[in-house]
């Protein structure tokens, strides 16, 4: 995996160590391989993930719409 995907995940709030103490029940994790083909875990913090309204998207993409047909 490149360092350039790595920051993209990281940008959603994945890391690659969870804090001392932290219960592993809390975080959700997903491996990937970087481009040597080593196997990296990442985790993130069911707690912290933001839920994105997809609501508010369909808003602005459909006034797009709209804009483009005048």
């Amino acid at each position: 995996m490149s360092d350039k995907k790595t920051s993209s995940l990281e940008k959603i709030g994945y890391t690659r160590d969870i804090p001392k103490g932290a219960n592993l029940d809390n975080f959700e994790t997903i491996s990937v391989k970087n481009k040597s083909g080593e196997q990296i875990t990442l985790y993130r913090n069911k707690l912290e993930k933001e839920e994105l309204d997809e609501t508010s998207n369909f808003n602005r993409s459909w006034d797009i719409f709209n804009s483009n047909l005048n």
